[in-house]
């Protein structure tokens, strides 16, 4: 009988560490479930700042993005966060919540029916759900306070038929691009404005770090680069702004060309803009 106890004692324990495994695994995938993006994009105003996010494509960011334009206060929370409260509560799935919020994000936490933009990393026991990705305007948002304006940024220009420009500054210079018909090019131009820093790479070319991959899905791979060549390099998930001549690589995509400034990118540096033309 002692032997039966026993064995039936470590049967249930067996069980009980398999159970929270199961849940640990499950609350990682929800973690780690990438979100895709939707063509949505708002801007945030308080205090003379601004931030601006382009949502994702979930069932609560079109709901968020339905009520806009608002005028809500904001209320701090463990000076980590913004949040404010729209008039309706969003619908939100099990399966896309996480827990680990990142600097820059656009969230929901449906308890209390709040959406919040954060300004440092920010873990919470209790679930989470993402609405959207900050584009610019991240380092702003600690500043903010008081009431907010939050409100429908202007439809992508692949929405309207018109050829995708876009513009490059720094120190005062502007170098102009025209991008061609690509997936990539598309989805970087999705994710404009952006302020981001610039790094130089091999004396030839200048980088940058968009905050999402671009698909690379019918995109053209560059056959040989000279100044004025914009790529993305797959591997890295970089954006290659050429200032001198270059060969190819394996995983070097073409996005446009420069149309106006060619002979500035050699001096960019520090933060850039990065704007809709």
């Amino acid at each position: 009988m002692l032997a039966l106890m026993k064995n039936v004692s470590f049967m249930l324990a067996l069980v009980a560490c398999i159970l929270v495994l199961d849940f640990d695994s499950q609350v990682s995938a929800a973690d780690d479930q990438p979100l895709p993006l939707s063509d949505m994009r708002v801007e945030i105003h308080s205090q003379g700042k601004t931030a601006t996010f382009r949502l994702y494509d979930t069932t609560a960011a079109r709901e968020f993005y339905d009520q806009l334009p608002l005028t809500l206060d904001l209320t701090n929370f463990r000076d980590a966060q913004w949040m404010f409260y729209p008039p309706e509560k969003l619908n939100v799935k099990p399966s896309e919540a996480y827990h680990d919020g990142k600097k820059g994000e656009l969230s929901y936490y449906a308890p209390w029916g709040d959406v919040f933009m954060l300004y440092k990393d920010f873990y919470a026991g209790d679930e989470m759900h993402r609405l959207g990705v900050g584009l610019s305007g991240i380092e702003d948002i600690a500043a903010m306070s008081g009431s907010a304006v939050v409100r429908k940024m202007e439809p992508l220009a692949e929405d309207k038929g018109k050829v995708m420009q876009i513009t490059v500054t720094s120190n005062g210079t502007t170098i102009t691009y025209e991008l061609n018909d690509s997936q990539a090019a598309k989805d970087l131009y999705a994710q404009l404005p952006l302020e981001i820093e610039v790094e130089d790479y091999g004396g030839k070319e200048k980088i940058y770090y968009p905050p999402k991959k671009l698909n690379t899905s019918n995109t053209p791979l560059v056959k040989s680069a000279h100044p004025g060549t914009l790529a993305y390099y797959a591997p890295w998930a970089d954006v290659v702004m050429f200032y001198g001549s270059f060969a190819s690589a394996s995983g070097l995509y073409e996005l446009g060309e420069a149309i106006k400034g060619t002979e500035s990118i050699r001096s960019l540096s520090g933060t850039i803009r990065i704007e809709a033309r």
